[in-house]
């Protein structure tokens, strides 16, 4: 703030003392003026930062489902600048209650924040909650600046004129003096803004609608309990002109799924990425498609080729991806959660988004269970298993335990009639005991015989002396179902299932399908990530024992690389993609990475960082 001298000394006194400014790490304590109505301005949040003698308190806003906006100061180090704040989880526990007016009471919700997106140029924090909430309506933004003589209306949780921890939300009014582009000077007009108002709302309520024109930042607390300052003024952070910034935060896409597949029919595979979107300000969930397009020397930047517009979760898609109706375009199925019936059932639904060659058709529902069918329990994957060239889907499926104690698995399949799944047959169930928990199921034409087949990476478990046990077992499709799982590999060394990430794919181009592993090397001394890929070469009828084609020599980091197999340069031999999830960017966007690993049909060429990005 450049146009008043006192304002720029509060804005000082923050900094340098904290003796007066609401940037201190002092106990909670709100805004002089009166306590709210019950229920009212239920889109206020108290936040409680960090623990015991150290734990401090802030006001925020809900702005979103899942989203708080409130000052970064809050959140700062001592000694350090109040913005922008390193991206990620706040450094002390931190949790929100929303909706509870009277802090004694048990109203409203109580959520833990786990990640924090600064601005680089204010004193403002979006800080994401674990879960949303979905029964409170989250306050809209202001979409012109405060004027000089405009009345505000703040809230906060602070410390009044008589209570130093009060509890309750309080209101009171302060008049705009100024402002700049990106603060604004108030002083009292009946209220005044505390310690623990930090980060807490300054409405404008006009027309019956309340919206938020900016956020609490410093002040000199006059008026305050314990303060002996004269000084009438404080800084407020605004938000009108963040409005964008907001909506992309909100936005941020999160938990990719990948998929391979040739989307554009000409001969090279592509890779799919399905982002989950989080919650819409109107309760909706948001979910959208991306496709990487091989220009066959690599891929060209991700083009969304569908957003949901209606409610689409996310969160509850598992996605896989099969030319279904047999065009010579692939295209994207998922298994859905469509949750439980009004008489307890299980409803699982399949979506599929249709190739047109140049993107997606809107999904279509071409699968809905009539009984029982636990999405949580089904692990969905694609493949032409009966050999009329079109892709089905079969789902691995969680029986439970039987009597005797044995873990039961099944096969489902879904044969592709072109245009939609028919019912799923029951292809394979488990005589002696499967534990669904121990398997990753991957499909593949193992045997080169035309049909697709099945096969299960499995946990071992550790054997006496340590060592870690992986097997491998092939369940190979006899067109009708799939015949009793044969044991194709076993390891001899240890090798860890839990760190294993395995993809099928022809790996050496001699029409059999083989099977890549993504292994978690651990983390070197010096922090790097180390992680490994392993071919297991099929032979017909087993898997040879792994052959390490690559280990990486600067940092990456298994935990978060998706991988994916396709033919993307057209050579005959399946190659390996990663989609990597890396940091969020200083403006909030997130930033992912495309890996392609090149098959030399004996080993692997490094990986080719192909892309760096943001889907947004």
């Amino acid at each position: 703030m450049r146009s008043s001298r006192r304002v720029r000394g509060a804005a000082l006194l923050a900094v340098v003392t904290a003796a007066g400014a609401l940037t201190v790490t002092s106990p909670a304590q709100a805004v002089v003026g009166d306590a709210v109505a019950d229920g009212s301005y239920a889109f206020t949040a108290k936040l409680d930062i960090g623990e015991g003698d150290a734990k401090r308190a802030c006001t925020g806003s809900l702005v979103d489902a899942q989203w708080i906006l409130t000052a970064s100061s809050c959140f700062a180090a001592a000694g350090q600048p109040a913005f922008p704040l390193p991206a990620g989880a706040p450094a002390l526990k931190t949790t929100a209650t929303i909706g509870r007016t009277d802090l004694t009471g048990t109203g409203g919700k109580v959520v833990e924040v786990t990640e924090l997106v600064s601005r680089t140029d204010r004193d403002l924090v979006m800080a994401k909650l674990a879960q949303p909430v979905t029964d409170i309506a989250p306050l809209p933004l202001a979409d012109s600046a405060p004027v000089a003589g405009e009345s505000l209306r703040a809230l906060g949780y602070g410390r009044t004129a008589t209570s130093w921890v009060p509890d309750r939300l309080h209101a009171g009014t302060v008049a705009v003096t100024a402002s700049d582009a990106t603060t604004v000077a108030v002083t009292r007009d009946g209220g005044a803004i505390c310690k623990g108002d930090a980060g807490g709302p300054a409405l404008r309520e006009q027309d019956g609608k309340v919206l938020l024109a900016a956020v609490h930042s410093t002040s000199w607390q006059a008026g305050c309990f314990g303060s002996d300052e004269t000084r009438p003024g404080a800084v407020e952070t605004r938000t009108d002109n963040i409005v964008d910034w907001v909506t992309q935060v909100r936005g941020l896409p999160k938990d990719p799924q990948v998929t391979s597949g040739d989307f554009n029919g000409d001969g090279r595979e592509d890779i799919a990425a399905f982002y989950d979107n989080g919650t819409a300000v109107d309760g909706k969930r948001r979910s959208s498609l991306f496709a990487f397009y091989s220009t066959g020397t690599g891929f060209a930047e991700p083009k969304r080729v569908w957003a949901s517009t209606g409610s689409f979760n996310g969160a509850a898609v598992k996605l896989t991806s099969g030319d279904y109706n047999g065009d010579g375009k692939g295209d994207v199925a998922v298994l859905y959660n469509s949750g439980q019936a009004a008489d307890g059932k299980y409803v699982s639904t399949v979506f599929t988004f249709t190739s047109n060659g140049t993107g997606f058709a809107a999904p279509k529902q071409t699968w809905t269970s009539s009984g029982s069918f636990d999405w949580s329990k089904s692990k969905p994957v694609s493949g032409d298993f009966n050999g009329d060239g079109k892709d089905d889907l079969a789902v691995f499926y969680n029986g439970g335990q039987a009597a005797d104690g044995k873990f039961v698995s099944l096969v489902f399949t879904f044969t592709s009639n072109g245009a939609a799944f028919n019912n799923p047959t029951t292809s394979w169930t488990s005589s002696g005991s499967f534990d669904w928990s121990k398997s990753k199921p991957v499909p593949g034409d193992f045997n080169g015989d035309g049909k697709d087949d099945l096969a299960v990476f499995y946990n071992g478990g550790q054997a006496a002396d340590g060592k870690f046990v992986s097997l491998a077992f092939t369940f190979t499709s006899n067109g009708a179902a799939f015949n009793n799982p044969t044991t194709s590999w076993t390891s001899s060394g240890s090798f860890n299932w839990s760190k294993s990430k395995p993809v099928p794919g022809d790996l050496n181009g001699d029409g059999k399908d083989d099977l890549a592993v993504l292994y978690d090397s651990g983390q070197a001394a010096d922090g790097k990530y180390a992680t490994t890929l392993f071919a297991f070469t099929g032979n017909g009828t087993g898997f040879a024992a792994p052959k390490q084609t690559w280990a990486s020599t600067g940092s990456f980091n298994w935990d978060v690389s998706l991988p994916t197999s396709g033919d993307y340069d057209k050579d005959g031999k399946d190659d390996l993609g990663v989609l990597y999830e890396g940091s969020t960017a200083a403006d909030g966007r997130r930033l992912d990475s495309l890996f392609i690993f090149t098959s030399t049909a004996t080993g692997t060429k490094a990986p080719v960082k192909n892309w760096t990005g943001s889907v947004v």
